[in-house]
């Protein structure tokens, strides 16, 4: 049995399973995620991970500890994204995880978190014409493209939800971001687009009104920009505590759902799409199937 975990810029998230054999599928035991906002006032004029933040980390990975201790586990897998790559002190982080938990986190870069992304989305993604696969994180957001030649096409733009929250641009800024970062869409003009991480999983939880998240229900569902835009107008005029009332936003994301969706709705713009689908699988899947195909 597996048990992978993702420190993220916004959230700690831990997941165990097993994959089996004959199919490849993996097997769901546990979930669990706690908001601990490493990358908590972190910019490009301060890249220190704050000791309050740091520590909120490490009391969510004691939980995880215990959830994990309950269970025969026989591979661990710990990475952590954005916040921590740019961490100045991420070697306190490392160096406490390690004596702490025993654990090795791995700090992996853009191009490969996109890739583990892409995996874990795709794996078992019913589709005949290769995706293209956006992941918005807390502080960044990746694309990656696998075309039929078998090009591949990767980009991690250091924007995310969390980021956004703390440092807001408006619409024109972010599509001038997306225009410097992005460049010439046209080869993936014709992929369908598929969306994975917290904030596209909590539209699709407002969308089907999920009073208790079922990630049978939001995997591989499909939702139009114009639904996304009604639920961004709904939840932007209310305020956050107000939007804890709706049935699939959950504690910590009612206030960083909006510079989430502002993102997601200005990537559809810029490429120029009305549909996207949305995954549950995504980073930590990646994480077990890239373990097994090695």
């Amino acid at each position: 049995m597996w048990a992978v975990m993702d420190i993220g810029t916004n959230s700690c998230r831990l997941l165990l399973a097993d994959c089996e054999e004959k199919t490849q599928r993996i097997q769901v035991f546990e979930k669990a995620l706690i908001i601990t906002r490493i990358g908590e006032g972190m910019n490009t004029a301060n890249r220190f991970i704050s000791s309050v933040a740091m520590e909120r980390t490490i009391q969510a990975l004691k939980k995880f500890s215990n959830i994990i201790g309950s269970y025969h586990i026989e591979n661990v897998r710990i990475v952590a994204t954005q916040a921590v790559r740019e961490a100045l002190n991420k070697k306190e982080l490392v160096n406490k995880i390690s004596i702490m938990f025993g654990w090795q986190l791995e700090i992996i870069q853009g191009k490969y978190e996109a890739e583990l992304s892409y995996l874990g989305a795709t794996y078992e993604l019913k589709s005949s014409v290769p995706p293209l696969i956006i992941d918005i994180g807390g502080g960044s957001t990746e694309f990656i493209y696998k075309g039929k030649k078998q090009d591949v096409y990767v980009m991690s733009l250091p924007f995310g939800a969390l980021r956004i929250l703390e440092n807001p641009i408006n619409d024109e800024e972010m599509i001038e971001l997306l225009t410097k970062g992005l460049g010439d869409v046209s080869k993936f003009r014709d992929a369908p687009l598929v969306a994975v991480g917290g904030t596209v999983t909590t539209v699709a939880a407002v969308k089907l009104e999920l009073v208790n998240y079922d990630a049978n229900k939001v995997q591989g569902l499909k939702i139009n920009i114009k639904e996304i835009m009604n639920i961004f107008k709904a939840l932007s005029s209310i305020k956050p505590n107000k939007r804890l009332e709706i049935p699939g936003i959950t504690e910590g994301r009612e206030d960083i759902i909006i510079s989430g969706m502002q993102i997601l709705i200005n990537i559809m713009k810029y490429l120029k799409r009305n549909e996207l689908i949305i995954s549950d699988y995504d980073l930590l899947q990646g994480l077990i199937y890239e373990t097994l195909e090695r």
